[in-house]
């Protein structure tokens, strides 16, 4: 190879029970259990795959790549073609050469999507073992890499992850080394099969101890060990994920050869259906500041077909943020923007991305690097004791980086006043807890960080509706066989549906609760079938979990449903009233909420002032 080529990514082949849709398109080819793909004779193979296809859009427009070469490990008598997709998703052929022989193309820079290759085997079979996509960009920083895994009680996730990494000679070539922050009760140096990760991984493996002090406490301890190791970036990553560590490679390689410091995030794809794409591209909807896709058709996109049936995907997509089941941060942007806002959990990924782009340093979500992590929508969390954490970081976020609150505050009591109706009275109480923590200020932040969920779980007890119902419990059986799988009523559709929906709910809270709703559940719903519009329907209803096996008893409360109601309507106005103000508050405190110097002493001392 000339000298100005440098590795982008290698191939990835796995049989099409291990994310085989992934790597290969569907055709003639298999892949066997070692690896390797082959290509039956007088037959085409395509391998235009998000695995193993290049997204030369992104290589184009931040590492400033104007070549690419694709180098492919491969015996037998054919011809390797190798097509590129413009913008839009249209396909031509740039160029081919005989297999076992590396194949150019020039990367225009203003039309140019992916690049794939198909093989096309002549008189007797070609076998593939692997194969190396290159470019031309120069490797412009180097250093150790750090992924550091925040975990809690989930030891066998961990462990299963650190084997995957140790089973990788190339973390070893490519400076990448591996720290665990365990913020459990469950270590996991206890754990079956850590001693042995741990001799394998040797001295590339640093596992840390502290208390539980949630994602932007893990992550942040993450970020101040890089800093103090004098590495280069740091990969954080989720504990109860799947990893290649091929993927985590390509963003280390993307970060190196970025024109300029660039935060690299990963995809993230369902654990439970590994060819549906959860996250590809996400921002900071701005007119309710709430985050999520550019558009909502590009979420749950499956791609077990290939990248020519997606033409959105071809597109260059920019991202303002990438949730931290896996991101890579350079050591020069922690330098200049700080560490994690003490967040806990929710909203920490977005505020510093955020905070991380207005200094200069954007966020790249890039296609190929990637792991495979549990939907959110398997959790309810927004119901939970996480919804006062949903609340109060969206808010801050809002604050911290918001030109103004816009229809925030207004959105909010609209989700407050669903769940009113829905009987989902403890996160409202949460909400307005939460709101009142933004109205006092961040000093909250540090001390609290340790305590914050006890406090705000210890509110559950005055709400019978986070009682969790289980077989053999009588307010579970009562109902349980009543289930149906009928669709609910249909959504309320624009402003006089959503008016009379409103109506209609506010009027059934002026009636008694009649008697036999208050005895127990006079209905079951099944979690698809509890939406905000149907639930509001019911006097008492039991509704079940994703998995069917437990439930909780929604039941209408006047009473409360009115004194949340006055009380949710007065914190949202106070809200909007003196939004610049706490803005401006907020703004001065965040320098000394992320600095090092303050995250230093609150990983020494949790709880402290």
């Amino acid at each position: 190879m000339t000298a100005t080529m440098h590795v982008a990514q290698h191939l990835i082949f796995k049989p099409v029970s291990e994310r085989g849709p992934l790597c290969v398109e569907d055709g003639p080819g298999a892949v066997d259990d070692c690896g390797a793909l082959t290509v039956p004779a007088g037959t085409v193979q395509g391998i235009g795959t998000y695995l193993n296809g290049l997204p030369a859009a992104y290589w184009a427009a931040w590492t400033g790549a104007r070549r690419a070469r694709l180098q492919l490990e491969a015996k037998g008598p054919g011809t390797v073609r190798l097509l590129r997709s413009g913008s839009a998703g249209a396909v031509s052929e740039v160029a081919t050469a005989p297999v076992g022989e590396p194949v150019d193309v020039d990367l225009p820079y203003d039309d140019v999507g992916w690049l794939w290759c198909e093989v096309s085997a002549g008189d007797d079979d070609v076998v593939v073992t692997g194969g190396t996509w290159w470019v031309d960009a120069p490797v412009r920083r180097g250093g150790d890499v750090v992924v550091s895994i925040t975990t809690m009680d989930k030891p066998d996730y961990c462990v299963a992850t650190l084997r995957t990494l140790a089973s990788c000679p190339e973390l070893v070539t490519e400076d990448v080394r591996v720290q665990v922050v365990d913020q459990g009760s469950d270590k996991v140096v206890d754990h079956d099969g850590f001693a042995e990760v741990s001799e394998l991984l040797g001295d590339r493996l640093r596992v840390v101890d502290q208390s539980n002090l949630g994602g932007s406490g893990g992550f942040s301890r993450g970020m101040l060990e890089t800093l103090d190791a004098d590495a280069d970036a740091v990969l954080i990553c989720d504990d109860d994920v799947e990893v290649e560590p091929e993927c985590l490679l390509r963003a280390v390689r993307f970060h190196r050869m970025a024109e300029a410091p660039v935060v690299v995030g990963g995809h993230m794809f369902d654990l439970a259906r590994p060819t549906v794409l959860n996250s590809f591209s996400e921002v900071v909807h701005r007119r309710t500041f709430n985050w999520g896709p550019p558009r909502m058709e590009h979420q749950w996109q499956d791609l077990a077909g290939g990248l020519r049936p997606v033409p959105w995907l071809h597109r260059r997509q920019d991202s303002e943020f990438n949730g931290w089941w896996m991101c890579l941060i350079p050591a020069d942007t922690l330098r200049a923007v700080g560490l994690s806002m003490p967040f806990f959990l929710k909203w920490d990924d977005a505020e510093f991305c955020l905070r991380a782009g207005e200094a200069g340093y954007p966020t790249v979500s890039l296609p190929g690097a990637c792991l495979w992590h549990m939907a959110w929508t398997e959790k309810d969390d927004s119901v939970e004791w996480q919804a006062y954490l949903h609340v109060r970081n969206r808010v801050a976020t809002a604050l911290l980086h918001a030109t103004g609150p816009r229809l925030l505050p207004l959105a909010l009591l609209a989700t407050d006043l669903k769940l009113l109706l829905a009987m989902r009275y403890y996160p409202v109480e949460l909400h307005l807890r939460a709101l009142k923590e933004i109205a006092d200020g961040p000093g909250r932040l540090h001390p609290e960080l340790d305590s914050v969920v006890g406090r705000v779980r210890a509110a559950a007890s005055a709400f019978p509706e986070t009682v969790r119902h289980r077989p053999g419990d009588p307010v579970f059986d009562a109902v349980a066989a009543r289930q149906t799988h009928e669709p609910p009523a249909p959504r309320p559709v624009g402003a006089s549906g959503l008016a009379v929906f409103a109506v209609r709910g506010l009027a059934r809270t002026l009636r008694p609760v009649p008697a036999v709703a208050r005895r127990g559940p006079t209905t079951v719903l099944t979690r698809e079938q509890a939406v905000w519009w149907e639930v509001p329907g019911h006097d008492s209803v039991l509704v079940l979990d994703a998995a069917g096996d437990s439930g909780v008893w929604l039941r209408r409360d006047p009473a409360t449903f009115w004194r949340l109601a006055v009380r949710t309507v007065v914190v949202h106005a106070r809200l909007a009233l003196t939004w610049r103000r706490l803005s401006r508050r907020w703004r001065a405190a965040a320098p000394e909420l992320t600095s090092p110097r303050r995250w230093r002493a609150t990983l020494a001392s949790p709880g402290a002032d």
